[in-house]
C-alpha cells in the first residue's frame, strides 16, 4: 500500500466514524423515521450526498452506528472494570461501587444519546437480519467481557453469572435512560447489592 493509499484510507476510516456518530445524534434526537442521508449530512456537517457514498442504503447507516456503539461503549467498560482484576480484596462493596460507576458512565451525556439510538435500533433489529447478527455479536462479546470480570472473583460458573451480571446491567441502564427520572446512586447501589451480594456472583472468599 503506497503512503497515498493509506492516507486515503484513514481519511475514510475518520469519515465513516463520523458519519456512525452523527447516525447516533439522528437516531437519539429524531427517532428512526429522521434517519435518512440528508440528516445525517447536516448532523455530520457534510456536503449533501456525502454519507450516501459511505452508506448507500438506511441499513448500512445502521450497521455504522451499531460498530461506533460497541466501540465506545466496550471503552466505558473497559476503562471502568479492567484494573478489577488487580484490586485485592476484592469485595462486594468494591464490585458493586464499579458497575454503578458503569451506570452512571453509561447513562449520562453523550453516552445516553448511545442508550437511546441502541433502544431504537433494536426495534428495527427485530425487521433486518443483518442488524440483529450484529447485535448478537456485539452483546456476545461483551458477555464475554463481564465472563472475565466474574472470573476474577474466582466465580464457580462465569458463564451463566456473567449472563445474570448483563441481564442486570441491561436492565438498570434503560431504567435510568429510558423510564422517567433516573434513580439516585444510592438506590442503584441498594438494588445491586441486593442481587449481587447474596449471589454466588460474589462472596466474601479468603484470598
Amino acid at each position: 500500500m503506497t503512503h497515498a493509499s493509506a492516507k486515503d484510507d484513514e481519511s475514510g476510516v475518520r469519515r465513516r466514524e463520523e458519519i456512525a456518530t452523527a447516525a447516533i445524534e439522528v437516531l437519539a434526537t429524531k427517532g428512526f423515521r429522521g434517519l435518512t442521508h440528508r440528516a445525517v449530512d447536516a448532523a455530520a456537517g457534510l456536503g449533501p450526498g456525502s454519507v450516501n457514498y459511505h452508506a448507500p442504503t438506511r441499513s448500512r447507516l445502521l450497521h455504522l452506528a451499531l460498530g461506533q456503539l460497541f466501540i465506545r461503549d466496550f471503552e466505558v467498560a473497559g476503562a471502568t472494570f479492567g484494573s478489577l482484576v488487580d484490586v485485592k480484596p476484592l469485595t462486594v462493596d468494591v464490585v458493586v461501587t464499579r458497575i454503578a460507576d458503569f451506570i452512571d458512565a453509561m447513562t449520562t451525556g453523550v453516552a445516553a444519546k448511545r442508550v437511546i439510538a441502541r433502544h431504537i435500533m433494536l426495534g428495527e433489529a427485530q425487521h433486518d437480519r443483518g442488524v440483529r447478527e450484529l447485535f448478537d455479536t456485539q452483546r456476545a462479546s461483551f458477555v464475554t467481557f463481564a465472563e472475565w470480570v466474574v472470573a476474577s472473583l474466582e466465580s464457580q460458573d462465569p458463564q451463566s453469572e456473567a449472563e445474570t451480571l448483563v441481564i442486570m446491567i441491561e436492565g438498570l441502564i434503560q431504567r435510568q435512560v429510558l423510564i422517567g427520572s433516573p434513580l439516585p446512586r444510592s438506590l442503584v447501589e441498594q438494588m445491586l447489592r441486593s442481587i449481587v451480594g447474596p449471589s454466588p456472583l460474589i462472596a466474601d472468599r479468603p484470598r
